[in-house]
């Protein structure tokens, strides 16, 4: 496989990504040996993860599997439309179960699926003040979610200093090119078109996700620098894309063939992020057990199966491990400072 690595939307040319491929591909791997006799080990960390030319080897380390050593909130936040579908389906709907069987503490926010990230900012506002004073979050941002996020936390100096880290999830940092290319009708439907369970907001997710929106608004905001940033980049094999989404990727592959089917893989990093690894799921399969609630549309979704359970947990080991690292070397800059 060539080198994968994608430069970001443009913030700061000073500001690059951290290669963390290799500690979360190690990490990947040890979770997955502990699944070793569920259907979700199935899936070989080779198939799982893509391995590019550019990368290191997996790091050997001993890779820490028990009870949590932080005491945080993982908050997943949802995407478009998501919540037309909460009431069935979820971000990581039955693999977070997982999570609080081994201790941590999850939570779905669910924000307006038709909403701007403005309108959504003020509700996750809203619900991360609504928790005990005591939780420090890590904000899991899924598709438009990610987006919702650091709309927050720039505007919200309430929750900044409540949370300690961001995940991108095939995040739409940098938008996507399919708001351009879809007709207007469209998106005045999408926009008003009355839906179960679903109110429209302010109606403006799409305009959010326009690519020159994006790129404005990360040239004009700085992400607060004491938090952590880590992106996970959704990047199918074309033989991994369910049937009912390969229309918009092949759409997607006239900008760039790498892509999940709904945001090109340059676009889905938050500048000066971790780079977690490009995970071998289309955009939905990254997320979303829809097969398992709706088994019936397999034929169409007939690629949305993903070791869900063994990627979520990496991801909270791995940013676990990480906050512990930037306790310590803070730690001793103080212990070399109170020396000095």
């Amino acid at each position: 496989m060539p080198a994968l690595i994608a430069k970001p939307a443009p913030r700061d040319n000073t500001i690059h990504l951290v290669d963390a491929r290799a500690r979360f591909r190690a990490i990947f791997q040890a979770v997955s040996r502990r699944y070793a006799q569920t259907k979700a080990s199935n899936w070989a960390v080779e198939s799982a993860l893509w391995v590019g030319e550019d990368e290191a080897p997996a790091l050997q380390p001993t890779v820490y599997l028990g009870a949590p050593r932080l005491d945080l909130h993982y908050v997943i936040i949802t995407g478009l439309v998501a919540d037309c579908l909460s009431h069935r389906v979820t971000p990581f709907h039955k693999e977070r179960q997982c999570l609080h069987q081994l201790g941590f503490m999850s939570s779905v926010l669910t924000v307006n699926g038709r909403a701007s990230s403005g309108y959504n900012a003020a509700l996750i506002q809203q619900v991360l003040t609504s928790f005990p004073a005591a939780h420090r979050f890590v904000l899991l941002g899924y598709s438009k979610g990610a987006v919702d996020a650091l709309h927050a936390l720039v505007t919200y100096p309430s929750i900044r200093q409540r949370t300690v880290a961001v995940v991108s999830l095939a995040g739409a940092i940098g938008g996507s090119p399919l708001v351009e290319i879809l007709p207007r009708w469209l998106k005045y439907l999408f926009a008003r078109l009355p839906l179960p369970d679903c109110h429209p907001g302010d109606g403006k997710a799409l305009d959010s996700l326009a690519r020159v929106k994006r790129r404005q608004w990360l040239s004009e905001h700085v992400l607060p620098p004491e938090l952590a940033y880590f992106s996970l980049v959704a990047l199918p094999r074309p033989e991994q894309v369910s049937r009912i989404l390969r229309f918009n990727y092949r759409q997607l592959a006239k900008y760039n063939p790498k892509n999940d089917s709904q945001v090109l893989a340059e676009d889905a990093l938050i500048p000066g992020s971790e780079l977690l690894g490009y995970v071998n799921a289309d955009h939905w399969a990254l997320t979303l057990p829809l097969t398992k609630q709706w088994p019936f549309l397999r034929f169409f979704l007939n690629k949305n199966d993903y070791p869900r359970e063994i990627l979520l947990e990496s991801i909270v080991r791995y940013v676990e491990e990480r906050l512990l690292a930037r306790i310590k070397a803070l730690d001793s800059s103080e212990d070399r400072a109170n020396q000095a």
